[in-house]
């Protein structure tokens, strides 16, 4: 008999996974997350699994299921349906389900590190109520974290989408959980805070920025340390100075780089799309196309 361990870590939390594995953002270059879905079988009669020290969120991505846990000896259960969320406890525990629902049962497991909490929380200037009430609940309904774990899931499957998006996304969830599951959460305070803004000298250092290094991996931080603002703020004040979240502006930038180095130069679509910040010629002409209607040999045969 294999013996559990009483914590693990998320990279080997795999292994103790019933299904089948859909996505994996575990070679995406992703910080803070984990995220992957399962295909799984339609009954369970007992699967056995450590804690995991990462904050460890699931919801459903197709079909229904009756879902039992045993938790500290004391069995409950729950009828789940998409749209639910769960919260996995940091300790060992048992599962047994299975599917109510005629389609495929598959699910969402999103595991994010306890770093990105405490910096967030920080930010929010919360002190120490940084612990989040979750780990009784064996489900809860919340819109919003229910379509962000979608979001992320959507992601993780392709690989067109930026690492500057997934960073805001998942800043905006570490958000949302504190604002509203953190234990023991201060009153605000009677006097709102003024809002920060981002004056014309931040944007255009931002910007430069922006222009200087289309080429790299930009994320959240590098950009909220131009402007001199924490990562959770600066997503906020800067789509209400510019209109744009970071990620539009930045791919738009891009795309706009990209039909310039196509026009006035003989470089190859391979060589323009890692100049201006893509993995491969083939997400670049995705996107190329998403933004211009044809295909970035087609735009430049157009002239």
């Amino acid at each position: 008999m294999v013996r559990i361990p009483k914590l693990t870590t998320t990279l080997a939390y795999d292994r103790y996974m019933a299904g089948q594995k859909l996505v994996s953002s575990v070679d995406r270059p992703w910080r803070h997350l984990v995220l992957r879905s399962y295909l799984e079988p339609a009954e369970q009669e007992l699967l056995e699994a450590p804690g995991l020290q990462d904050l460890t969120l699931m919801t459903l991505a197709s079909g229904a299921e009756h879902l039992e846990r045993n938790l500290d000896g004391r069995w409950e259960s729950a009828d789940l349906h998409m749209g639910d969320v769960w919260f996995v406890p940091p300790a060992p525990i048992s599962w047994r389900w299975r599917s109510i629902s005629d389609a495929p049962l598959s699910t969402v497991h999103l595991h994010l590190e306890r770093s990105l909490i405490d910096s967030v929380a920080e930010q929010m200037e919360l002190g120490g109520s940084r612990e989040l009430s979750l780990g009784d609940a064996m489900q809860f309904r919340d819109p919003l974290i229910a379509a962000m774990l979608a979001a992320l899931h959507r992601a993780a499957a392709d690989p067109s989408d930026s690492r500057l998006y997934v960073d805001a996304l998942v800043h905006a969830l570490a958000a949302h959980l504190l604002q509203h599951y953190a234990r023991g959460r201060p009153a605000a305070a009677a006097t709102p805070a003024r809002p920060e803004r981002l004056v014309p000298r931040r944007v255009r250092r931002v910007t430069d920025y922006i222009r200087a290094n289309l080429g790299g991996d930009l994320a959240i931080s590098e950009l909220a340390a131009q402007a001199g603002l924490s990562s959770l703020h600066f997503a906020r004040v800067f789509r209400r100075e510019t209109g744009e979240t970071p990620h539009q502006y930045v791919s738009r930038l891009r795309l706009e780089e990209a039909a310039r180095l196509l026009r006035a130069t003989g470089q190859t679509v391979l060589q323009i799309a890692i100049a201006v910040g893509f993995e491969n010629a083939s997400h670049f002409s995705v996107q190329f196309k998403r933004g211009y209607g044809v295909t970035p040999l087609a735009y430049r045969l157009r002239g």
